[in-house]
């Protein structure tokens, strides 16, 4: 099976709380590899299925889903994803121990993303290293555009020998 690359193939994949958590992680994973702010976005535009049919867990994964797009909106400067609206856990979700000092320190620390979707966490895992410039392209488009390189190369000079003929030729006959 192929790591999850976007929220929706997170969801569509998903069958449990357990086999969600594994997922994200997963996309978590992936996310450290993206450095451009467009491919980001691709793996959080999409409208990830409704969990809260498949597992009785499903609102807060879907709220989760939904807390981490507006998150990494807010972090690319973007509009966050029109499909992030109505997510919300039903009863408030702390992603701490029971540790009452804890839990206030999750209900004051938690991003508004989070807050607004009752789920109240420490700390966001969010491995964005997004860097200016290009985007670092893969092996496969290296090549793709070597080789357009190499053709766009091969016609200048086949056009500037006609050229060179045609010249020789009327130099030739003259």
């Amino acid at each position: 099976m192929n790591r999850a690359a976007t929220l929706f193939s997170v969801a569509e994949q998903a069958d449990s709380l357990e086999s969600f958590g594994r997922l994200f992680r997963d996309w978590l994973h992936t996310l450290r590899s993206l450095s451009s702010r467009p491919s980001v976005w691709r793996a959080i535009e999409e409208e990830p299925p409704r969990l809260v049919r498949r597992f009785p867990e499903g609102t807060v994964a879907d709220a989760w889903l939904a807390a981490y797009a507006e998150y990494i909106s807010t972090r690319l400067r973007v509009p966050a994803p029109d499909w992030v609206g109505g997510r919300v856990a039903a009863q408030p979700w702390f992603g701490t121990s029971e540790d009452p000092v804890a839990r206030a320190q999750a209900l004051r620390d938690s991003p508004q993303a989070f807050k607004s979707r009752n789920l109240y966490v420490p700390s966001v895992d969010l491995p964005l290293r997004l860097r200016p410039g290009r985007p670092a392209k893969s092996p496969r488009e290296l090549r793709l555009a070597n080789a357009a390189r190499q053709r766009r190369f091969r016609q200048r000079r086949r056009r500037e020998l006609r050229q060179l003929r045609r010249l020789a030729q009327r130099v030739g006959a003259g």
